[in-house]
């Protein structure tokens, strides 16, 4: 796109945009201009902004300005401005330069003069250093934040081949070659002793087609996998331009290498056969020239835009993986005593490009606990650490204590950057787990809105829609999160999703494929999980009419995970009353199917009394607790009418209902010790609650027989003082068994 009024130089909040030379510079206090590299789209939308300043620049006028004549994805768009405002956002106080205005389109808020070429005059330029030591030195020197070489590891699939986004120069640090090679020099010969871990240059595909009309695709397919690559945390991908000055030359790889200062290049080829393509991809090593990784990949192309769209998906999921699992086993080779917190990151990112259990999370927890303390200010360490703990190490779900603290690191990140997506996610995140479902659905489209890649997001934003009633919405969402990262490691789980989404809507042949799919993509996946997938056959079975194999899931189901009832199936937000007739209607297929009803509250297992906090709430219970008594159904409605106790649930399970009188505290019956913070933040509300009295009576109540909330409460009540402690350990569920009322709980802040 031509630049308007090619003799003037822009200038807005220390910046300098030279609309002739096409160059963005950052002025210092002392006047000097340091060039600061971005796409050649994102100058184009630049331009258009600041020539407008102040004034709504509607997406279409955009989009025609940038992409004329182009059938493009509009999500490019998103791209573009998300990287300028990564720039120009930098070192700016409150709200983004570039204001969007919902639907509409953009306007560019701070003020804008402009100069003419005399007035400029001749303002000191730094040009690229060359001698410096490391290649985030010379991407210092160009004005690029190091925090922009560290995006997450999420793709995103442009589906116009003709039409790539330029993003990839803001992102990557390719400023490096690129700017020598604008300003028709060399590039520098960098070496490989101080080449960034990953560190990467994706060389031109070769066209093995022979017809000179394909091309397009051939370039379009580089392209898409360089901006991918740019997009995985820590990944410093060589800038499209400078990659292609290879093109068709007989040169070393290990000469490339040196050349760039890169560890790893990925070749590659691409043939198309009849109405199929087929790409071949290496990658190598610059060093030694040996080859680490290789696939083929094919694809129908019925919908060449679309077909493209899946196989660089494909090739970019596969290869991160890969590259990932290279640098991890490196660095355990090279640094297995003294890793740095990349090192360490790096080892807990590629145990998540992998199927998890319970002992993975926990290792990757550990490992973001070490990054942290080595680098207090990652991002990435921080928000990705907050996600362990807001899934709880044992599945159940993080305790207010560590759910504080998954705040307060999420809330620490954004101070940084508030705008960086590990921050918007783990927000996200921390709002889905504390089953805010409607919010979470507007905090993950923000960051679909702001970074159009993580298709994870459409997962949770179904499984939003699904637990508010609306899973007829929820299935295409979690089915774009299936199509555009088909090879996750955890695809398993949005197999699972779709099945019960299309369970609720009585779709049960389709949710039976989808519940198989999920068992066989991980068969070693946590046992109530599979347990679960389990039961949802055993229930669409049931329904069906074919009641063996709904036995059969049962029996399945409690082999693999035996603390499973039918009434602990319960919308954990009630206030969607459509929700609730589905999981009403699963409930009575559950039961056609076998599966118990409940736990039997007077069930004496044989466990030994102990004084401990359970963490694992989840297990066979002990009949007493020490320092108080245990309270059956037919003795708690008595207590209840003649000594008014106060009772206590810590919200184990819930739905919001609970016995008459009682009092929500979340999480009050969790593991731990009696010493811990929560102790005293819980002595501190019982004696608000029971104005000092220690002899006042106060019921601690769990789910049911097979939980320790209600347990670990009892016992913390005990460690405080209170002398009338009882345990109703056939909890809320053995109260609604015996069909007695239930009221909405008073949930308290604590």
């Amino acid at each position: 796109m031509d630049a308007r009024a090619t003799g003037e130089t822009l200038v807005f909040e220390g910046w300098h945009f030279d609309r002739q030379a096409r160059l963005l510079y950052r002025q210092d206090a002392i006047g000097t201009r340091t060039p600061v590299l971005i796409g050649s789209r994102a100058q184009d939308i630049l331009t258009l902004l600041l020539e407008q300043p102040g004034t709504l620049v509607s997406k279409d006028a955009i989009m025609e300005a940038v992409w004329p004549n182009t059938a493009v994805e509009a999500n490019n768009l998103n791209v573009q401005v998300a990287a300028l405002r990564r720039v120009l956002d930098r070192d700016r106080s409150g709200a983004s330069c570039i204001q969007t205005v919902s639907g509409r389109g953009y306007r560019f808020v701070a003020a804008v003069t402009r100069l003419d070429e005399a007035e400029v005059g001749s303002v000191p330029r730094t040009p690229p250093v060359v001698g410096r030591t490391t290649l985030s030195a010379l991407v210092s020197d160009l004005g690029i934040a190091t925090t922009q070489l560290k995006q997450p590891g999420a793709r995103h699939r442009l589906r116009s081949a003709l039409t790539i986004a330029a993003a990839a120069l803001v992102v990557t640090g390719a400023a490096v070659t690129g700017w020598w090679w604008f300003a028709g020099n060399a590039p520098p010969n960098v070496g490989l002793s101080k080449a960034p871990r990953l560190s990467i240059v994706v060389l031109p595909f070769e066209d093995l087609s022979g017809d000179p009309k394909d091309n397009y695709l051939v370039e379009g397919i580089t392209e898409d996998v360089t901006t991918d690559l740019s997009r995985v945390l820590g990944m410093f991908v060589i800038a499209r331009e400078s990659a292609y000055t290879y093109q068709g030359k007989a040169t070393d790889v290990r000469k490339i290498g040196e050349e760039l200062g890169v560890r790893y290049a990925l070749e590659g080829s691409v043939r198309k056969l009849g109405d199929a393509l087929r790409v071949n991809a290496q990658l190598i090593s610059t060093e030694t020239g040996a080859h680490l990784w290789a696939d083929r990949f094919d694809q129908k192309l019925n919908d060449l835009s679309a077909g493209q769209e899946e196989i660089v998906g494909r090739i970019g999921q596969t290869l991160n993986v890969a590259l990932t699992d290279v640098e991890s086993a490196r660095s355990k080779r090279e640094r297995p005593t003294n890793p740095d917190a990349f090192d360490l990151i790096l080892r807990a990112r590629s145990l998540g490009l992998h199927p998890m259990g319970p002992p993975e999370h926990a290792e990757r927890r550990a490992l973001f606990e070490q990054a942290l303390r080595l680098d207090p200010d990652s991002i990435f360490a921080m928000t990705r650490l907050a996600d362990e703990i807001d899934s709880g190490l044992n599945g159940w779900g993080a305790t207010e204590d560590e759910r504080e603290r998954a705040a307060k690191l999420i809330a620490d990140a954004a101070a940084n950057n508030p705008n960086d997506p590990n921050v918007l996610e783990a927000s996200a995140y921390l709002i889905f787990q504390q089953g805010r479902y409607a919010e979470a659905i507007s905090a993950y489209r923000r960051l679909l809105d702001e970074y159009p890649n993580p298709h994870y997001a459409y997962d949770q934003i179904g499984m939003c829609l699904t637990f508010t009633g609306r899973a007829n919405e929820a299935i295409p969402m979690i089915e774009t999160a299936i199509r555009h990262d088909p090879r996750n490691p955890n695809i398993f789980i949005r197999y699972g999703d779709l099945g019960f989404s299309l369970l609720m809507l009585g779709r049960d042949e389709e949710s039976i494929i989808w519940s198989q799919r999920a068992l066989a993509a991980d068969p070693n996946s946590d046992a109530s999980l599979r347990a679960t997938l389990n039961l949802r056959l055993a229930a669409a079975y049931a329904r069906l009419g074919h009641l063996d194999e709904a036995h059969r899931g049962v029996a399945e189901a409690n082999r693999l995970w035996p603390y499973d009832t039918v009434r602990m199936h319960w919308p954990d937000d009630p206030s969607s009353r459509v929700y609730a007739e589905q999981i009403e209607r699963f409930q009575t297929a559950l039961r056609l199917a076998g599966h118990r009803d409940h736990a039997e509250e007077d069930a004496n297992s044989g466990v030994a009394s102990d004084n401990q906090l359970h963490s694992n709430l989840v297990g066979l219970t002990p009949t007493t607790v020490p320092g108080a008594a245990t309270i059956t159904t037919a003795e708690i409605a008595r207590l209840l009418d003649e000594r008014k106790p106060i009772v206590i649930d810590p919200l184990f399970y819930s739905w919001g209902r609970s016995i008459p009188s009682g009092v929500g505290l979340k999480s009050a019956g969790s593991g731990g010790s009696t010493s811990d913070a929560m102790q005293g933040r819980l002595r501190k509300k019982m004696q608000e609650l029971t104005k000092y009295d220690l002899s006042k009576p106060i019921v601690a109540l769990g789910f049911n027989s097979e939980r320790f909330d209600g347990r670990n409460l009892a016992l913390r009540l005990v460690a405080l003082g209170y002398t009338n402690v009882y345990w109703y350990r056939g909890g809320r569920e053995a109260w609604e068994v015996a069909g007695l009322p239930e009221t909405e709980l008073d949930v308290q802040q604590w």
